[in-house]
């Protein structure tokens, strides 16, 4: 491997330094003094905190009279690569620690050449100060990774390692060197098939440096075909395309945006062109330019998939530039949406990423619907995001063609002049669609399983949309229903109802079908997904009222009332009304059969025989039978240091808290002696890898006595 080497200047002093630590028992009373070093100079200045000076020369020959002050013998150190050729001097470039001032002088040599930056180190080992030298030099600042300056492979390696693991670079670049070796597919020469190439490249050929050239495409930035000129060792190339630091570790090109610009001196053009200027205000009336949804995302901020800020909803008109390979029925898709890009003008020039894009009118692509091509003039309505802080692009599954050359389908009436937010959330007083919105727009999102909600409220309005899927009407199997409701039953100040339970709370079953412009009033808890589409919880809502009749049952039919423990014990006796308590377990707990003290702020209540389902009503359990075999009752704290194992059960008890998913029974689980997060709690034991048949909400609430077994009956 060849390597740039760093030279220092006083080595040799530092060695002797080093050396005379170890002459002598004695230490004389000026080295207890504290070590310290400082420089000074005219037009310098120096920061203390960080240890750091700085002083601009010019271009000229420039001669910097410093003055170095320390308490220890100090060096002056400047680190060149190998094949720098030095332009800064310091003499002298070490002296003694005295204390007192001494005189140092710093030379500058004149820059024909590119602006230029080095630091030299005033170190005495305990303490340091840094003077950094910036010089302009005739030729101004260097633009490297042009096409009339492209990196070397040294180059792009070292620009590649200042960016963040996995963080792509902002722009293309281009990077010239010849290729050292060849990857065993994705090119004709080696049998690939995938119309791309991968191999390496190097400064001289060899395999020391390289530089990663990851799924490129050919000359003018399409797709090998077979025929055309295979790529081989010793080729000369000049590669265009982003650049990322993949893993932190594997400086490469971005797979899917990066080709061959030139071969052995053959270009085919297709170099990408800056975005031009952004326009647009993102409305119906004004839509944003390519260029313009590019500079409405840019601050935007991306921490992982689930962790992302994004626009609201708004307009992008284009021409579509290219199309992804799948996810449209032009080019063979079956996933109902479209990824393509556009620009201005139709060409690779400034374009914009459109990521999943749904049909005309926010539905999904059908068979035999008009399919997109390269060309087509359209408006994209949704959300916008910086995918990884870097990349422009609709949020999937959250924009749609909301024109297609014109023609909009007549499925989405653009949103008017927004309405009235309304109501307290009662049943009395039921919030209207945009007094829901604005009953949780404060609240914070951070995952998929962490998030606030509100608590039980009422929203009421007419049904605008219905999803493609979740409930009868749609030829939906999941028993919810998934719904836009308005004021009006236009798609206007819509709310999203995400998969709603039935009248009375229960699943929807067959024949129970909603309908556009029915009136509803939903009852459940509400979000506000990713910090910016409020919604209902799914699982967490229901059908209160349909067209103003199908309530949900009456006292003593059937209906689950949430209760304190002191209006439990109140409540008359009775064989068929059903209670929810929340509590603390305590007391003696038989964790056999189900018995203990559930306790909450108003009083105790002893549970007898809970059980993983509905038995009827008589006397399950009983007594104190001993544990069934292979069950280890732990604490927390014994369970966390237990080896792993594929075949020994344990018992836990404690109290859930933290973050809970009620849908899967993912929770945390606490005792005295700590806390583990239990993930996928069901019913009964399904068995290693089979899928979770969400039945949690069987188990009650916050069921505080966990096993990771079935319950006895």
């Amino acid at each position: 491997m060849i390597h740039h080497m760093k030279f220092s200047t006083r080595f040799l002093t530092l060695l002797a330094a080093a050396a005379a630590l170890f002459t002598g028992c004695r230490q004389e009373e000026a080295d207890y003094d504290l070590p310290s070093i400082k420089i000074d100079g005219s037009g310098l200045t120096v920061d203390n905190e960080t240890k750091k000076a700085s002083f601009a020369a010019d271009k000229e020959l420039t001669v910097l009279n410093l003055s170095v002050t320390a308490t220890r013998d100090w060096t002056a150190e400047i680190e060149w690569d190998a094949d720098e050729v030095p332009w800064i001097a310091v003499t002298p470039d070490a002296g003694e620690g005295t204390g007192s001032a001494q005189s140092a002088k710093v030379t500058i040599l004149e820059n024909a050449g590119y602006n230029r930056a080095k630091q030299i180190k005033f170190n005495i080992n305990y303490d340091y100060k840094t003077l950094y030298i910036t010089q302009a030099g005739e030729k101004g600042e260097e633009v490297v990774g042009t096409l009339e300056n492209p990196f070397t492979v040294a180059g792009v390696n070292k620009y590649v390692k200042t960016l963040g693991s996995d963080v792509q670079s902002p722009d293309a670049v281009f990077v010239k060197g010849i290729i050292s070796q060849i990857a065993d597919a994705g090119t004709f020469t080696e049998g690939g098939t995938f119309g791309n190439a991968t191999f390496y490249i190097s400064d001289d050929g060899s395999t020391n440096n390289q530089f990663y050239c990851y799924r490129i495409l050919y000359l003018g930035n399409k797709k090998f075909q077979a025929g055309q000129t295979d790529i081989k060792v010793g080729d000369e190339v000049i590669v265009c395309g982003k650049v990322v630091n993949y893993k932190g570790n594997t400086p490469e090109t971005v797979q899917g945006s990066s080709f061959l610009y030139e071969l052995n001196g053959v270009s085919d053009g297709g170099a990408p062109t800056p975005a031009g200027e952004a326009k647009g205000t993102g409305t119906l009336d004004d839509p944003y330019n390519p260029a313009g949804a590019m500079a409405a995302v840019a601050s935007l901020t991306w921490t992982d998939n689930n962790t992302y800020d994004t626009t609201g909803e708004v307009y992008v008109k284009g021409k579509i530039s290219r199309i992804a390979d799948n996810g449209t029925f032009t080019q063979g898709g079956t996933f109902g949406n479209a990824s393509f890009y556009i620009s201005e003008d139709g060409t690779s020039a400034g374009e914009f990423y459109c990521f999943r894009v749904l049909y005309l009118g926010n539905q999904k692509y059908q068979s035999g619907q008009t399919d997109i091509k390269v060309g087509d003039e359209v408006i994209i309505c949704g959300q916008l995001m910086n995918y990884r802080g870097n990349t422009p692009e609709t949020v999937a599954g959250k924009a749609y063609v909301y024109s297609l050359n014109g023609d909009t389908g007549g499925g989405v009436t653009p949103p008017g002049p927004s309405g009235e937010a309304k109501g307290t959330g009662t049943v009395s007083d039921p919030y209207n669609a945009l007094g829901a919105a604005n009953a949780v727009k404060n609240l914070t999102w951070t995952s998929n399983t962490e998030y606030d909600t509100t608590g039980e409220v009422y929203v009421k309005g007419k049904i605008s949309r219905i999803a493609d899927n979740g409930t009868f009407g749609q030829s939906g199997t999941f028993g919810n229903a998934s719904f836009w409701i308005s004021d009006d039953g236009t798609q206007t100040d819509e709310f999203y109802c995400y998969r709603i339970l039935y009248l009375g709370n229960v699943k929807y079953t067959s024949g129970t079908d909603i309908k556009v412009g029915d009136e509803v009033v939903v009852c459940g808890q509400l979000m506000n997904y990713r910090g910016n589409t409020p919604e209902t919880v799914a699982g967490k809502a229901y059908l209160y009222s349909l067209n103003d009749g199908g309530t949900p049952p009456g006292p003593d039919t059937g209906e689950v009332k949430a209760v304190t423990i002191a209006e439990f014990n109140a409540a008359p006796e009775s064989d068929s009304q059903v209670y929810e308590l929340v509590g603390t377990i305590g007391g003696t707990i038989n964790t056999t059969y189900g018995n203990f003290d559930l306790t909450d702020a108003t009083g105790t209540v002893y549970v007898y025989g809970l059980t993983a389902t509905e038995l009827g009503y008589e006397k399950v359990g009983g007594g104190d039978e001993p544990q069934p075999s292979g069950v280890k009752a732990v604490s927390i704290a014994d369970f966390n240091a237990a080896p792993e194992s594929d075949s020994q059960v344990y018992e836990l008890v404690g109290t859930i808290g933290g973050s809970i998913n009620t849908t899967y029974g993912n929770f945390d689980l606490t005792d005295e002696t700590g806390t583990v997060y239990v993930y996928g709690l069901t019913a009964t034991n399904l068995g290693y890898g089979a899928k979770n048949d969400k039945s949690y909400a069987s188990l009650a609430r916050r069921w505080a006595a966990v096993t990771n077994r079935s319950l006895p009956a």
